[in-house]
């Protein structure tokens, strides 16, 4: 049961004994809601401040009033129409409410009972179509940690979206026109092989290599489908040992032969959003004059579309691109299958031949950029208003940079290159796993059977849960021993909480299908605290979705765990008597929450550990 729930309850119960109390007064919904909040434990489960706004009206002390409305809510039937409010009280200018913990206990283990996977979703996204493009990374180089944040944020906003029942189609965006494969080709000569080194590790180093030769020759930009798609498999590689997934890659150099830019700026001229000055620095150039200052430009307002030799800036591409997310530009773009991917799904990518496929025309599209991209993401969403197209549409979600405590990365420097420890996507994990290994051994729990499998699950939830239990748009410094920290505040501490209650219900040999009658027994305690979280689930995912930050959901299955590990050491379930039923219920319930959440991270649990 949502909490939501209980709170909305708890608003009818105070607009009915208004109406008794004060039957001349009106106040709104609205200001009745806002009047509500979570007090302090002592002062019970909810608070509502309405008597302080009434009193300058009334002119009358507030305490007053929170007696007068608290003896029409006690002495009429209001609390026994709601069921889940037992008890009120007042408190000076507040009127505090009690849960009647029986009732809400087996409301909400039931709800968790019947839902089971799908327990924390709502359908408030149905029907509307959803991007999130992600994490686009040039196909010259691998991944580095940064381009993994970016990924595991894509990967998991995309998940919670879903849970909200929103049609959601995950795009990767492939540059390959730009002047890194440009340099990558003049770097490497007609030397194609990739020697015996991953693919995109071999042209990350030719990259390096051509970028220290380039500051004395220059060089063209040139298309190198090819090359660019074998660099994007060995990313693919990357991605899969991650567990992300995509539905369609846009290539650039498909956005241009479909003639995507020429439409867009065709646009906008007849528009009159765009313009082409004669004479001036920007001579010869298509331009939009906005609203938000360039600051590397020297604050000018003037961005730059199509540069004075006819070439698209990457603005503009951009644009054109998302005129096409959002379904305001026609193209005729053709599909064909890339790779079938481990989940079972194939992602598609545009190419010259192949089927028309129903991809894009979304009603939102959220891009998962860096912070450093914010001015040229203001901009595109300013020209889309000024279409006419509505360019809160288009959501920019910027994150921080990230960081090891031993060294810092830059894809042009070579940064990610390390003769003693490399700092790649696929390096990170690797890593990890050996770390994960070597508690193992420190706890005396060497790997047997399944072994593997639990050291890749744990290395993961460790990166994972690191990466997004900070608000994307701060700065990671990624420790290894804080990530791996089974006591608290982990991704394998939420794993291992699972686990924990997966070994209980094994244990007591209860299967639970149902919570009828249980909740006679609830009591006012840790289990009931417990309870009550778990009744948030879907408050949480919610909010998590309105603000695109996992880490509410990160920090929301970090407080179930350590509830429940408070619960495990103070209340017996296996020894239960009476209310066993209840506390194997309650058990059962954190699992299925727990599970849940951390799935919306793209974490994996372990039934053991």
């Amino acid at each position: 049961m949502d909490s939501k729930k209980a709170t909305k309850e708890f608003e009818t119960v105070l607009a009915n004994a208004l109406k008794e109390a004060y039957p001349d007064i009106r106040r709104e919904k609205e200001e009745i809601h806002v009047s509500v909040s979570v007090p302090r434990a002592e002062y019970g489960d909810l608070s509502s401040s309405l008597p302080l706004g009434l009193a300058r009206k009334l002119k009358t002390n507030p305490g007053q009033i929170a007696e007068a409305l608290s003896k029409a809510i006690s002495e009429g039937s209001l609390l026994q129409k709601s069921g889940i409010i037992g008890k009120i009280s007042a408190e000076g200018g507040y009127l505090n409410a009690w849960i009647d913990e029986k009732k809400y206990s087996e409301r909400v283990l039931k709800e968790v009972i019947t839902k089971g996977q799908s327990y924390g979703n709502s359908d408030e996204g149905q029907n509307i179509r959803m991007i999130v493009e992600f994490p686009s990374v040039n196909p010259n180089k691998p991944w580095h940690i940064g381009h993994l944040r970016n990924a595991l944020l894509g990967d998991s906003i995309s998940n919670i979206f879903k849970a909200g029942a929103f049609l959601v189609e995950k795009i990767d965006y492939i540059d390959d026109l730009g002047l890194q494969m440009a340099e990558i080709l003049w770097g490497m000569g007609i030397d194609e092989s990739g020697k015996d080194v991953k693919y995109d590790r071999f042209l990350g180093e030719e990259y390096v290599k051509a970028n220290k030769k380039i500051k004395e020759a220059g060089a063209e930009a040139t298309r190198a489908r090819r090359i660019a798609e074998r660099s994007v498999m060995a990313q693919y590689e990357t991605a899969f040992s991650y567990g992300i997934y995509h539905d369609v890659m846009i290539w650039e150099s498909d956005i241009i032969r479909n003639r995507l830019v020429e439409r867009t700026m065709e646009l906008l001229r007849e528009q009159g959003i765009s313009q082409e000055p004669k004479k001036g620095k920007y001579a010869g150039c298509v331009v939009i004059e906005t609203e938000e200052k360039d600051v590397k430009e020297g604050e000018e307002k003037v961005k730059v579309f199509i540069r004075s030799n006819g070439v698209a800036t990457y603005i503009a591409k951009d644009l054109a691109f998302h005129m096409w997310k959002l379904g305001l530009i026609g193209t005729d773009f053709l599909y064909r299958s890339f790779v079938l991917q481990p989940n079972g799904q194939t992602v598609f990518t545009t190419s010259k031949t192949g089927e028309p496929i129903d991809f894009g025309n979304a009603n939102f599209s959220i891009n998962i950029i860096g912070s450093a991209q914010q001015y040229p993401q203001k901009v595109l969403k300013e020209v889309l208003d000024a279409v006419g197209k509505n360019g809160y549409r288009v959501i920019h979600v910027p994150y921080g940079e990230v960081s090891l405590k031993e060294g810092s990365l830059s894809g042009r420097k070579g940064g990610w290159l390390g003769e003693e420890r490399d700092y790649t996507a696929d390096d990170l994990l690797k890593e990890m796993k050996l770390k994960t290994m070597e508690k193992a051994n420190e706890a005396g729990k060497n790997a047997d059977g399944n072994g593997g499998e639990v050291q890749e699950k744990l290395a993961l939830a460790a990166i994972k849960f690191e990466f997004l239990r900070m608000d994307p748009a701060k700065k990671i410094v990624f420790e290894w021993e804080r990530a791996l920290d089974l006591s608290s505040n982990s991704g394998p501490y939420c794993m291992y909480m699972y686990a924990r209650c997966s070994r209980i219900l094994e244990k007591t040999g209860i299967v639970v299908e149902s919570a009828i009658g249980i909740g006679k027994h609830a009591k006012r305690d840790i289990g009931f605290e417990l309870v009550k979280e778990l009744s948030r689930a879907e408050e949480v995912v919610s909010k998590a979705r309105k603000e695109y930050r996992p880490d509410i959901i990160a920090e929301y299955v970090l407080r179930v765990s350590q509830l429940f590990g408070k619960f495990y050491e103070s209340v017996p379930v296996l020894n239960a008597e009476e209310d066993r039923k209840l506390r194997v219920a309650t058990v059962f319930a954190t699992r299925q929450v727990i599970y849940n959440m951390l799935g919306l991270l793209g974490i994996k649990t372990l039934e053991k550990m």
